[in-house]
């Protein structure tokens, strides 16, 4: 772990039609003009995600949320060259240079710039980039707890709430 992103690397999973493999997990973080993530290749830090990929996320972050992204929030990203159950999307490749590889996003149709950091990630540049975008788990605000208790008519100290949730 690599300050307060989390990274993972070759998920595997399984499902009744087909196997896949995870390639990269990264939690983006909102700064004041991009989208930057953590990851242990090459100890990455604070590598922005910008050049118009900023705003397929601020889309992204926007569906999910029903907001704008404000200054440290945080998308997580799935991602893989394979496609996955669940992914939310796909990149398509336009074109590639020493300076960076131009996709479009297959659902809102916008552009994205990744730089050659993806490159030296996977190898090569690939074609195709399968993805699943989600929040981050946040986990039970103390209102929630408050409002269950409430409801289930619950006195404190009966019982440690964490074991029902």
């Amino acid at each position: 772990l690599i300050g307060p992103f989390k990274s993972k690397m070759q998920l595997s999973g399984k499902n009744s039609k087909q196997d896949f493999k995870m390639d990269l997990y990264i939690e983006c973080k909102r700064t004041s003009t991009c989208w930057v993530f953590d990851h242990e290749h090459q100890n990455t830090i604070d590598e922005p995600l910008c050049n118009g990929t900023e705003n397929v996320i601020d889309h992204y972050y926007k569906l999910f949320k029903g907001d704008k992204p404000e200054v440290g929030d945080r998308l997580c990203f799935f991602i893989s060259t394979e496609k996955f159950p669940d992914s939310t999307s796909k990149l398509e490749l336009l074109d590639s240079s020493d300076y960076g590889s131009n996709f479009v996003d297959n659902f809102s149709k916008m552009k994205v710039w990744l730089c050659p950091w993806l490159q030296g990630y996977f190898g090569f540049v690939p074609s195709r980039i399968y993805f699943k975008c989600e929040l981050p788990f946040e986990g039970v605000s103390d209102e929630f707890v408050d409002d269950l208790m409430k409801d289930l008519n619950i006195k404190e100290g009966l019982f440690n709430i964490n074991e029902i949730l």
